[in-house]
């Protein structure tokens, strides 16, 4: 049996404390800055014009349009 590759190859990797993260919120707002901390369910990004919690879920890419031309 031949291994097929992963569907969701393209998963950024969670950020790690000190690490420097840009990442865009649903909101539309953009966080840049060190993360200070993770918790279960977030990271602590200090940044240098604002800190604020982001949900792990903001440093996965997002989700891919649907290409497919079958609706022609």
């Amino acid at each position: 049996m031949i291994a097929q590759p992963a569907r969701f190859a393209h998963v950024m990797s969670l950020p790690k404390p000190g690490e420097n993260v840009k990442v865009t919120l649903m909101s539309g707002e953009t966080i840049e800055g060190v993360v200070e901390w993770i918790d279960g369910g977030g990271a602590w990004v200090k940044g240098a014009q604002k800190s604020r919690w982001v949900p792990l879920e903001a440093f996965q890419p997002p989700p891919q349009a649907d290409d497919s031309k079958d609706d022609e």
